[in-house]
């Protein structure tokens, strides 16, 4: 094909990419604003466009956590047994039986 050719209505254009001359015709825009021929199109690359994260969705109603109540425990010696029953948590030790009960 001729390189410089006669169209009603368009006129020569550079290609942006390859530098090769076409119709204005037959360059698109690309994603960047170029202009550019078939061979140098692509199209932008899904990842540009990170799908938002979504917020969480809103309760209609909710009702307030109960404020937690500590009880103060005294360690004894009784409730240093490790014996199930007589024991008291978080001071119970393991393995120790007094015989108090």
């Amino acid at each position: 094909m001729k390189t410089t050719w006669w169209k009603s209505g368009d006129w020569n254009a550079i290609c942006a990419v390859c530098g090769w001359k076409f119709k204005a015709s037959e360059l698109k825009e690309r994603w960047d604003g170029m202009r550019v021929c078939r061979e140098d199109y692509d199209q932008r690359h899904p990842l540009d466009f990170p799908n938002s994260i979504r917020p969480e969705p809103v309760l209609p109603w909710t009702r307030p956590e109960a404020q937690d109540q500590f009880v103060a425990e005294v360690c004894t010696v009784a409730g240093r047994q490790g014996v199930a029953g007589v024991g008291t948590a978080g001071c119970a030790i393991a393995g120790l039986d007094l015989g108090e009960r």
